[in-house]
């Protein structure tokens, strides 16, 4: 009931107290898959109906539930895959110390950087 009222918290506690009383009940992790769907833990929710799967091999909405999670699940681990960090650093030219030994080419002003300087 608190699946249907999108109670997932709820939902999640329920489920693991039914499966704590009977590890057996496949529909508690069925509940507890669509739960951790709900709330976006797809490795959890994954994980969750597969076990479902395993226990009755011929319930086709936890297979169907089980392939869609996974193909999800699999496309967000590749997105982050994909991710980059697009922040550049900024270097103050002032800041950069310069050893009094140092004999070769000196910026004596940013106003004269170049492309071809650079």
């Amino acid at each position: 009931m608190s699946i249907k009222t999108e109670n997932y918290a709820l939902a999640l506690f329920d489920a693991q107290d039914a499966i704590k009383c009977d590890p057996t009940f496949f529909k508690a992790y069925y509940r507890l898959g669509s739960a951790n769907l709900a709330l976006n833990k797809y490795d959890l929710a994954v994980a969750n109906f597969k076990q479902v799967c395993k226990m009755q091999p011929n319930f086709k909405d936890a297979r169907i539930k089980y392939e869609e999670t996974l193909k999800e699940y699999r496309l967000r681990q590749f997105s982050k895959c994909l991710e980059y960090d697009d922040t550049s650093v900024k270097i103050k030219v002032e800041d950069i110390a310069v050893e009094e030994s140092y004999t070769g080419p000196r910026l004596e002003s940013t106003d004269k950087m170049t492309s071809e300087w650079v």
